[in-house]
């Protein structure tokens, strides 16, 4: 399946920013003072952890993953790692969208059932899916700048009452194999590459992936850290490291002379348009997936059936829990993340070289 929608560079930046910038508004893991060094560490793992995708991606700009794993792995090998990327994107949708249930839900709706939460956040994705990916990045190049300008707002309403002396002394809690073990994990979670990797070639204008990635994870990492550092510094370690929304408790505090109050229905509003563009986007990508790897021509009918595995994966399951499912976004999303963004590329890349070898030398000896 060729896919004709195209977006431009800056449409596929907001759409990775948002895609991360999203899950820090709605939950951060408060570690210690050093959170904010890790974040900046990060930046060395996930240079590490994209290059094998970038590199593919540059090799096969005008492929997906889904369509160039079976040139390099062989047409079986290369279908059943396809398959596996479909059963991700539906997981990370599924994990999303429970994520969105435990954080709005106590905030705005602690009488509505989770059917009910669940039902309206997946009509709305399937919408957004079935209008395809021009539609959700029209949405990011919409929406993104607005949502940044409010969490510099955010963050420069509250300065007089942070207290920076939450930050020393520096690395006093931390030794130098806890920052690298954080910074570790905080790249792993970061899957933006692999919608990178799917959107290459649907993106018009052909610069190369390596500098989209580049300032999306720009974007990401200085608003990360406009998020956390001053949510750290408002509410001090102790406050931040016990509440599962510390950026949202963070906010209710702007008072404003007594005048301007509760603004916080700005980053409600947020929440909801980030996570519906992920989900959307997720979605969207499990469609085309499933339409690669099985060869349909029509992916639009995909939609519903998906959307209702998502929608019984959510009730029928325990992942509306909040503590299932921010133990399983904490400890075992990175390394699913890695699977798909480093093992298996990394695979697929020794194959690529290992073939490109292999012909060069019959070529010589012919």
């Amino acid at each position: 399946m060729t896919n004709s929608q195209k977006i431009s560079p800056r449409q596929a930046i907001f759409l990775l920013s948002l895609s991360r910038i999203s899950i820090v508004l709605l939950w951060f893991h408060f570690s210690n003072q050093d959170v904010w060094i890790t974040e900046i560490i990060a930046l060395f793992y996930i240079a590490i952890f994209c290059t094998p995708l970038l590199f593919l991606s540059k090799q096969f700009a005008n492929l997906t993953p889904i369509e160039y794993l079976p040139i390099i792995t062989g047409k079986l090998v290369g279908k059943i790692l396809g398959a596996l990327y479909f059963g991700f994107f539906l997981f990370v949708a599924t994990m999303d969208l429970s994520l969105f249930d435990n954080i709005l839900k106590p905030i705005n709706f602690p009488e509505t059932p989770d059917y009910a939460i669940v039902l309206l956040a997946l009509i709305t994705c399937a919408y957004g899916a079935n209008k395809g990916l021009e539609c959700i990045a029209r949405t990011t190049e919409i929406f993104v700048p607005q949502i940044l300008t409010i969490i510099v707002l955010y963050a420069t309403l509250q300065i007089p009452d942070m207290d920076f002396k939450v930050f020393l002394p520096i690395l006093a809690d931390s030794t130098f194999s806890e920052i690298n073990f954080q910074s570790f994990n905080i790249a792993a979670g970061i899957h933006e590459i692999i919608i990178l990797a799917m959107l290459v070639p649907s993106i018009n204008k052909k610069e190369t992936p390596n500098m989209i990635f580049f300032w999306a994870i720009i974007l990401i990492t200085v608003f990360s850290l406009i998020i956390i550092v001053p949510t750290l510094a408002g509410l001090g370690l102790e406050l931040s490291q016990k509440t599962f929304d510390p950026y949202y408790l963070f906010i209710k505090q702007i008072n404003i002379y007594d005048f301007i109050t509760r603004i916080e229905f700005f980053i409600v509003g947020a929440w909801n348009i980030g996570m519906f563009v992920k989900i959307s986007l997720f979605l969207y990508l499990a469609t085309i997936s499933l339409v690669q790897v099985l060869g349909l021509r029509k992916r639009k009918v995909l939609i519903i059936p998906l959307a209702i595995v998502l929608f019984i994966t959510a009730l029928k399951t325990n992942i509306l829990k909040s503590v299932i499912v921010f133990h399983i976004i904490e400890y075992y999303v990175p390394y699913i993340n890695l699977i798909f963004m480093f093992v298996i590329p990394v695979v697929a890349l020794v194959m690529f070289f290992l073939k490109k070898t292999i012909n060069a030398k019959s070529n010589c000896n012919s």
